[in-house]
């Protein structure tokens, strides 16, 4: 005779004896021994939650000889319940029973009256697979229903169902069983069994069966018959392609240390041992919450996965914003796994693209409380024009803290997040020009104060400005047009040029003032703006992320706007062209 399965052996005889869905069982319990059951019911929910189990429950409590402490278990009902033999419990599979013709024969018996018990129980499983047809058979019966008949509708997708069955019904929502309490079931059934169950593992086993009892008790079965009734979380590593947490922090270590070759090492190992990547991702993104929660925390007792020592060791190497990054990135995968060919290569891809990635977006190489707080430095002057005139206008310069007035202002604001870049001291063209000469900045300096939201809000304003067709804005828009921001800050604005003509235009100090006052008129952003070509970006960014491993990022700057523009007098003879045109107008 064939062994019985544990989800069939350990099914619940009893409202006491159902794991989760409280108040299910308590409704339902309250409805029968009040004697206020309905004439129909709709259970719905995930597979293995205790639907059809609290369908056989309710049909033998309706027509148990005991109502107070129904179902008794002794009585003759609940004895053929049992066995299965009651001749008033009607099952019915609406995956194989889905003709119309099905539901009108059902119909057609359920006006006989019960032969042994005080209800005749219909329980029909995977309702939402009836027909059109049928589902309107049924409808009809469910507005008049017979007497002493009461129906029993379970489904895993209610959603399928006509609104007007629904609506007839009493609805309970089955919800998914939680971790703990499959855990606890599970031990108590190994017990039973004989079974050498580890806790790690009967906790990895409710993390498996995702909610439903019935898919974690045919898991620990399976484990049994592998391991010869010991089941350890070695095992079900093996059985199910699972890795160790210690082997996905190991993994998230090269990640940030961008290991290519450690990575991909690892990967094929993977591939080699049959490891469910789309398990594994999971098993990632507790890594990375895990590690983002106790950052934020420093309270052990939040950890799903990893240990206090290994959350910290984590964390040294990675910012809270970066490892939700990640988990983003991750979740992204995940969904990718189900469409392609080959997820081996899709999980490659995602890990090499997160260890190589530029940080334009997101650093990865050192959580931002190891950042030094910005302080502002004495910068050098823009070199001054061959021939200086009283006329000339002000120039843009970074002033020293000394020269600063101390006020509420000057308080340590939020740290930033680091946007990637580096000192390029020479990068950045310092000579003086005819009509001026050029800004000259330190872009590391520049940019160890930039904030990922600061670029974010700033890229959306830009946005306008490819809209605006007036002819005064029209040579600002040109000049922009090829130009994307590559950092931002409270104070400043970087761009990137597609060219070194494009960023020296930008840089110089007539055309930069021009600007400044532009975006600061039409964009309503007040920033200081400063310019540099793609490729002196990528080359910062390198740079950039080696300072940051080695906490050696230099101090901020002060950056000192340009002077408010004087208001001109107007005059009889502006009104005048202003009225009549510039062009029109000639003054004698």
């Amino acid at each position: 005779m064939a062994k019985t399965a544990l989800y069939q052996k350990y099914r619940s005889a009893t409202f006491e004896e159902v794991v989760g869905q409280e108040y299910i069982v308590r409704s339902i319990k309250n409805a029968v021994r009040n004697n206020k059951t309905g004439h129909a019911y709709l259970f719905c929910g995930p597979r293995g939650t205790g639907k059809t189990t609290m369908a056989r429950l309710l049909a033998k409590a309706v027509n148990c000889d005991h109502p107070e402490k129904a179902p008794c278990g002794e009585c003759e009902n609940c004895i053929a319940a049992n066995n299965g033999t009651h001749p008033d419990i009607i099952e019915i599979n609406a995956a194989n029973e889905t003709h119309v013709e099905d539901i009108r024969d059902l119909i057609d018996r359920s006006r006989l009256a019960p032969m042994q018990g005080k209800y005749k129980i219909y329980i029909i499983d995977e309702v939402h697979q009836l027909s059109s047809a049928a589902s309107s058979a049924l409808l009809k019966t469910l507005e008049e229903p017979p007497e002493n008949v009461i129906f029993v509708l379970a489904t895993t997708d209610p959603q399928k169902l006509l609104p007007t069955i629904i609506s007839r019904c009493q609805r309970y929502d089955f919800t998914k069983v939680r971790k703990d309490q499959i855990r606890d079931h599970l031990l108590g059934i190994a017990e039973k069994e004989k079974i050498l169950l580890e806790s790690e593992a009967a906790e990895l086993i409710a993390v498996l069966a995702e909610g439903g009892m019935r898919d974690a008790l045919s898991i620990m079965d399976q484990c049994a018959s592998y391991t010869g009734d010991e089941i350890t979380v070695e095992a079900i590593d093996r059985i199910y392609g699972l890795t160790t947490t210690a082997e996905k922090v190991e993994l998230v270590k090269d990640i940030l240390n961008c290991n290519l070759e450690g990575i991909l090492e690892r990967i094929r190992n993977y591939e080699q041992r049959g490891i469910d990547l789309q398990r594994f991702t999971d098993g990632l993104l507790d890594v990375m919450k895990d590690t983002a929660v106790y950052a934020n925390t420093h309270k052990t007792a939040l950890l799903k996965v990893l240990t206090r020592e290994e959350a910290e060791e984590i964390g040294n190497m990675a910012s809270p914003l970066s490892c939700m990054h990640i988990a983003e990135e991750l979740i992204a995968a995940r969904d990718r796994f189900r469409f392609a060919q080959s997820a081996v290569t899709v999980f490659e891809v995602v890990c090499l693209k997160l260890a190589t990635e530029e940080r334009n977006q997101v650093s990865y190489a050192a959580p931002a409380e190891k950042i030094r707080p910005e302080q502002p430095v004495v910068k050098a002057k823009p070199a001054e024009p061959a021939v200086p005139e009283p006329s000339v206008k002000e120039e843009p310069v970074f002033m020293p803290a000394a020269e600063k007035t101390v006020e509420a202002a000057d308080e340590p604001e939020e740290e930033a997040e680091p946007v990637m870049s580096a000192p390029v001291s020479d990068m950045i063209p310092a000579s003086a020009g005819a009509e001026g000469g050029k800004i000259t900045f330190d872009l590391m300096e520049l940019l160890v104060q930039c904030r990922k939201d600061e670029k974010k809000t700033d890229e959306e304003l830009f946005d306008h400005v490819y809209a605006m067709m007036d002819l005064t804005s029209r040579r600002y828009t040109a000049l922009l047009h090829d130009t994307k921001i590559g950092a931002s800050g409270k104070d400043c604005l970087i761009l990137i040029c597609s060219n070194n003509a494009a960023a020296d235009r930008i840089n110089d100090r007539a055309m930069n003032e021009e600007l400044y006052r532009f975006i600061k008129k039409r964009l309503d952003i007040d920033k200081m703006i400063f310019a540099v070509t793609e490729s002196q970006f990528k080359e910062a960014s390198r740079t950039f992320r080696t300072l940051m491993h080695s906490n050696s990022l230099p101090e901020a700057c002060h950056i000192e706007r340009y002077p408010e523009e004087k208001k001109k007098e107007e005059t009889a003879e502006d009104r005048i062209k202003a009225l009549f045109g510039a062009e029109n107008v000639e003054i004698i």
